[in-house]
């Protein structure tokens, strides 16, 4: 099990060349799996770049591996159509999160996912720095995330 912050700003290999490709800035969300990865490419008219998990050969401490950067599509904003967690107006990082009753539960920090299947397995929650200082940061599993342009529910 990963969380974002762990992914966040590892280089992408391709293996036919050994060439770094760029580097992770931010997971896409979708029906509490992670369909993607955003990379922000080296060079300087490059875009950022989408990668679809299952183009993903390996996620290891150091790197992710890539079988050739034939895989990596062009990202154009609006047109994908998953969540973002970390950047882009509706990303899900400092959103509210709620439970089906009403309780509020904090605001959404990072993911937990499975690297094998991209199955979110939890969401990290902060009630602030001081909170997260005297009590610590709590992981909320799940099953199902309602994502709002304001709010997210958490559903189990």
């Amino acid at each position: 099990m990963r969380t974002f912050a762990f992914v966040e700003g590892l280089p992408v290999i391709e293996m036919e060349q050994g060439t770094e490709c760029g580097r992770v800035i931010d997971i896409l969300i979708s029906n509490n799996r992670i369909t993607g990865l955003l990379i922000n490419m080296r060079g300087w008219f490059n875009r950022h770049r989408f990668l679809l998990l299952e183009h993903v050969s390996s996620i290891g401490d150091h790197a992710i591996m890539i079988r050739t950067n034939e895989v990596l599509k062009t990202c154009q904003p609006g047109k994908i159509g998953d969540t973002p967690l970390a950047i882009g107006r509706c990303k899900l990082k400092g959103m509210e999160l709620f439970s089906q009753s009403g309780a509020m539960l904090g605001l959404i920090e990072d993911v937990y996912f499975s690297v094998e299947m991209g199955t979110i397995v939890g969401y990290k929650v902060t009630d602030g720095l001081l909170a997260d200082l005297t009590t610590g940061q709590k992981m909320y599993r799940c099953q199902h995330l309602v994502v709002g342009k304001e709010r997210a529910i958490l559903s189990n």
